[in-house]
């Protein structure tokens, strides 16, 4: 693997209430957890809501992420995270 260039772009879920009604149409039995008060709310760059995991669960999910990452192709760079 010596030269590889490899990168990753780690994306969490995350839902707007339209987003969400388009999905639980697409898949009405999804257990894909999109319960607004188990998330925080967060504004987008035109002030459009949106509903991502709590600062707690992004930095666990970071962290685990990043380790197994890291672990298992070392070579790899974390160019975004959202």
């Amino acid at each position: 693997m010596a030269g590889l260039d490899l990168t990753a772009e780690l994306i969490t879920h995350r839902f707007t209430p339209g987003s969400k009604e388009v999905l639980l149409g697409w898949y009405p039995r999804t257990r894909l957890e999109m319960d607004e008060e188990s998330r925080r709310r967060k504004h987008g760059r035109f002030g459009a809501v949106k509903y991502v995991y709590p600062r707690e669960t992004m930095t666990e999910l970071r962290t685990w992420f990043e380790r197994e990452l890291a672990a298992r192709v070392p070579a790899c760079r974390v160019r975004y995270w959202t």
